[in-house]
């Protein structure tokens, strides 16, 4: 009996814990953020997501919404993982600077030194996918790791080029989601055989230049990547839920994958979608260390990362992972004169915001980058502040109108 009334009482405070921070919340600054993603979820746009905003190191908003598994009416919780997809790029290039750092590596290194089916590329001009046969041209320049770090590689991606894409597949370039036993290493050299979207350096191609980058650093480090990203980023950045392959018993906390269809309804997406392997994180060979997207984390802790840049390459507790001059060159455009397709310019690993953006009321010289899945972050150093959203949508057909409120409100409540 009294082992009864104690587990009530505990239930009983807790219970009043929950409500006492929902009213909390409702009465602060972060109100409107609250209710915006609260209407996020019940109209659809995400079946559940969870919100981490940081300003001077302190946790100043935190909240999940919604479902982790609809269908099995399973609530996500703050530390539920979500598959980060290309926000491993920024992990993984912080890996690469770790090995700039020590002299093992340069920025301008050419990549053919250390893979050697890079050597002399060649840029795509045509391709007969039935006869599998193409026509190219000498490319004008050889390949750098600043390069592969900044998507002027001329490297591209199958899922947004149709054209390249029938053409890896063909050649057996295959992604990790798309990836049977193959490894890293082998897949690399496959793509290494194969012509460019666009001459290196001329242009921000979107593409799978981080798997090259990735497998540089265990060309150089003699570690499987997701050895060397364990042992010199997450270990000591205490992330303890980030894997490029989950261990089984921590599978259940992986969120569900919706698509967002044109009716604006979501749909759960059933394993095989698209040729998809959804559940790639925890199944398969796990052979595949895709540096371009295949990671799985948290959104605290995600927010161990981010705090370790903004803070000038130092965790939360003091670790050194990168020296503040390193940290101050990602942040510097790399790109020159080229641009991305909103005018905004490129570091190592992290989108550079260029100008002001009054609906947004973003900073210039913001970090950020996102994930296909529907997940996003930014770095402000200006006010000091992170933000991370993470939801499973992919198609997300609202993916734009999400991200813009939660950083318009985000900001707004930090202005306050």
């Amino acid at each position: 009996m009294k082992n009864l009334l104690k587990s009530l009482a505990l239930f009983l405070i807790l219970a009043a814990n929950v409500q006492t921070q929902a009213q909390d919340i409702k009465a602060s600054k972060y109100a409107q953020l609250d209710s915006f993603l609260l209407a996020a979820n019940k109209n659809q746009w995400v079946a559940g997501a969870t919100a981490l905003v940081m300003k001077n190191n302190k946790t100043v908003f935190e909240k999940a919404y919604g479902f982790r598994d609809r269908e099995a009416k399973a609530d996500l919780k703050a530390n539920d993982i979500f598959r980060i997809a290309s926000m491993t790029k920024p992990i993984v290039t912080v890996a690469a600077m770790i090995l700039v750092e020590k002299g093992k590596l340069s920025l301008d290194d050419e990549i053919w030194k250390y893979i050697p089916e890079f050597k002399n590329p060649q840029i795509l001009k045509s391709y007969d996918a039935k006869a599998n046969t193409w026509v190219a041209e000498p490319a004008k320049s050889q390949i750098t790791v600043r390069q592969l770090m900044t998507h002027t590689s001329g490297i591209g991606t199958g899922q947004d080029d149709k054209i390249l894409g029938k053409l890896y597949e063909k050649n057996g370039f295959k992604a990790l989601m798309f990836a049977d036993s193959i490894e890293l290493g082998s897949s690399v050299k496959k793509l290494g055989a194969l012509p460019l979207a666009t001459n290196p350096g001329q242009q921000f191609h979107y593409g799978n230049s981080i798997d090259v980058l990735g497998y540089i650093v265990e060309i150089i480090s003699g570690e499987k990547l997701d050895q060397f990203v364990a042992k010199n980023i997450l270990l000591p950045l205490k992330m303890k839920d980030t894997y490029f392959f989950m261990p089984e018993e921590k599978k259940d906390r992986l969120a569900v994958l919706y698509a967002e269809m044109q009716s604006g309804k979501l749909t759960r997406i059933p394993q095989g979608f698209m040729g998809y392997n959804i559940n790639y994180p925890f199944s398969g060979p796990k052979t595949y260390f895709s540096g371009s997207g295949g990671m799985s984390s948290t959104a605290q802790d995600y927010a161990q990362f981010l705090s370790m840049i903004l803070n000038n390459g130092t965790s939360l507790d003091g670790k050194r992972i990168l020296k503040p001059a390193t940290i101050a060159l990602m942040a510097k455009n790399q790109i020159g004169e080229v641009s991305l397709a909103n005018s905004n310019k490129f570091g190592l690993g992290f989108e550079i915001e260029s100008r002001q953006t009054p609906p947004r009321k973003a900073s210039v010289g913001k970090l950020s980058w996102g994930g296909a899945f529907n997940t996003t972050f930014w770095i402000d150093p200006k006010r000091k502040s992170i933000a991370i959203l993470m939801s499973q949508v992919y198609p997300a057909m609202h993916q734009r109108d999400l991200y813009s409120g939660f950083e318009k409100f985000v900001n707004e409540a930090l202005d306050k």
